[in-house]
């Protein structure tokens, strides 16, 4: 019997964890999560995808519409491949062409943050804007824009890799692409034991985190956030750094687009907006030439590249459709995607 429910399957794929969801037209329904595999081929992602939809959802494949894909970057927009990600020790891996052969369903991805971005405009609080702007500050720093109402995309659908903005140009840190100096150095979630470990190497601070890393102790962001809120001195450093450099990207962002509300998520922001969103959105202002935007954390917490993936499926982006739509076509015959 076939159902009258319409389904979709949405993913997040996130240099630490993959999402995969479930979802109507109006929402999701039920998620699963793993961890993106750090080592395999270039069909180890698109794999893990396959096998948890079928193992989870394999009653209701025939049900589904499409598949969203919300991805990190860099991407080959045109042929829906990761090239080279800055915060996975993977050269690349094909996400658009074996998900369509595999499930026989029109496919389309694009950068996780561009994704954000057209799901805020249709699930969150970007509703009713058509200048709009998404940030994540998670593992890496990313960006969607929507200008005059069209989701920005590219030549190679990076045009919003506004972590890699040079905040810094005398900067000894190197980012994970190799550059000096960028937003997501002093920001990703990824380079901050880098940073601490720069700093305690420079400095000779009093702190109890920076004996932890002359120790050769390996810490992550959450362990630095924590020290930070018990008055650690090399925490301080770091989370200053961490703010500057967020003002100056955000600035830069606001400068570029006008946007009318810019909406910020990320897991190292969403778990401590305490420490975090008033000191940015107040050091913002003195760099901006345009009029402020509305700013605000998502209110789709986690779930905003799911919303995002399901976003590009259910209201496909015409700038989307135009670069991936050939290859869909060339697989299945048809697109069966509208907007």
């Amino acid at each position: 019997m076939v159902s009258l429910i319409e389904y979709y399957i949405t993913v997040d794929v996130g240099a630490s964890k993959t999402r995969v969801a479930l979802s109507t037209k109006s929402g999701i329904i039920e998620r699963e999560v793993f961890t993106t595999p750090r080592s395999g081929d270039e069909l180890v992602v698109a794999g893990f995808i396959v096998e948890t939809i079928e193992r989870k959802w394999h009653d209701k494949i025939e049900d589904i519409v499409a598949i969203g894909v919300a991805s990190i970057g860099p991407l080959d927009i045109k042929e829906g491949r990761v090239i080279s990600p800055a915060n996975l020790p993977l050269r690349g891996f094909e996400l658009l062409k074996p998900l369509v052969k595999v499930l026989k369903k029109p496919v389309l991805v694009a950068n996780d943050a561009v994704a954000a971005a057209w799901g805020e405009a249709h699930y969150g609080d970007g509703i009713g804007f058509n200048n709009l702007v998404y940030i994540t500050l998670s593992t890496g720093v990313g960006c969607g824009a929507i200008v005059d109402g069209n989701l920005l995309i590219g030549k190679l659908g990076n045009a919003h890799e506004a972590g890699h903005i040079v905040v810094d140009f005398n900067s000894d840190l190197r980012c994970g692409c190799g550059g000096r100096g960028h937003w997501e150095v002093y920001a990703g979630g990824a380079n901050l034991p880098k940073v601490a470990k720069y700093l305690a190497e420079k400095y000779d601070l009093k702190s109890d985190l920076a004996n932890l890393v002359r120790s050769g102790r390996e810490i992550d962001a959450k362990i630095i956030f924590d020290y930070y809120r018990r008055g650690d001195l090399l925490a301080e450093r770091v989370i200053d750094l961490y703010i500057k450099a967020s003002a100056a990207g955000l600035a830069s962002i606001i400068n570029t687009y006008d946007p009318e509300i810019l909406i910020i998520g990320g897991s190292v922001f969403l778990n401590n907006i305490d420490v975090l969103f008033e000191p940015i959105v107040s050091s913002i202002k003195e760099n901006v030439i345009t009029a402020m935007p509305i700013i605000k954390p998502t209110r789709l917490g986690d779930d905003v590249g799911l919303y995002g993936a399901l976003a590009l499926v259910v209201y496909p982006p015409h700038s989307l459709l135009n670069v991936q739509g050939s290859v869909i076509k060339s697989i299945l015959g048809d697109l069966r995607l509208t907007t």
